[in-house]
């Protein structure tokens, strides 16, 4: 069999640091095809700050937003997941990482005894109730949309390879993705790796195989990739 292409889908920066990183694990082993189904818009204005204690980021786009926005490094903040929490780092934000998803976002503040007000600066899109839950909860947040999450369509390298008979590697991120990518059919064998139950339950069409991954984190995805290539439809290729 033809080795597998992986069609990435995040954002253009994001999907091109994916494929260098992929790349570089698995070698010759995939093709790669990158077609974002979103396209990241900041938003320039600072959000109000005022009488905010502790900043919450559920993605990287989230602290390029505050950094775009000149927001002050005084602020301490908790993040979904490591990959934001080093992205905050390394604008100088002191970051505390829930290292998981949103309900450990919401575990790890509870747990921590944080009594805000906090802000958790977001897309458009975004699930998870964050704020309102930990409102209700006594720890009083606010939220500020900082950036959009722009719809894309498939490129045509992608609709070809979705439609072809090559078999085809699809990591998911967000539910949204999952459903961007549309109602199919899909004619190409395909395999999907989900970063959580939703994203895989967001799928609106048939798959030849759908992985969840064990965490909800990059390194977990790309360990789902590994597994996936040892498997029977690429020995031997």
């Amino acid at each position: 069999m033809t080795r597998p292409v992986i069609l990435l889908t995040r954002p253009e920066a994001s999907s091109r640091r994916m494929a260098s990183l992929l790349a570089a694990k698995f070698g010759d082993r995939v093709g790669f095809c990158i077609s974002p189904l979103m396209e990241i818009v900041l938003d320039p204005r600072l959000p109000d700050l005022d009488g905010i204690r502790t900043l919450i980021f559920t993605s990287a786009n989230g602290v390029a937003a505050y950094v775009a926005a000149n927001g002050p490094r005084t602020l301490p903040c908790y993040t979904v997941g490591d990959a934001t929490a080093h992205a905050a780092q390394d604008a100088g934000l002191r970051a505390i990482s829930a290292g998981g998803d949103a309900e450990a976002l919401i575990d790890r503040i509870t747990a921590d005894g944080a009594t805000g007000p906090m802000l958790h600066l977001r897309g458009a899109h975004a699930r998870g109730d964050i704020a309102e839950r930990l409102s209700a909860q006594g720890c009083p947040v606010s939220q500020a949309i900082v950036y959009s999450q722009n719809a894309r369509p498939l490129t045509e390298e992608a609709l070809a390879l979705l439609h072809g008979t090559d078999p085809v590697i699809l990591p998911l991120f967000s539910p949204r993705s999952a459903a961007l990518m549309g109602d199919g059919p899909v004619s190409a064998p395909l395999y999907v790796i989900a970063m959580s139950r939703n994203v895989a339950d967001a799928l609106r069409f048939e798959v030849e195989h759908c992985t969840v991954a064990a965490h909800p984190d990059f390194e977990a995805v790309t360990e789902a990739i590994g597994a996936l290539l040892e498997s029977t439809p690429w020995q031997g290729s």
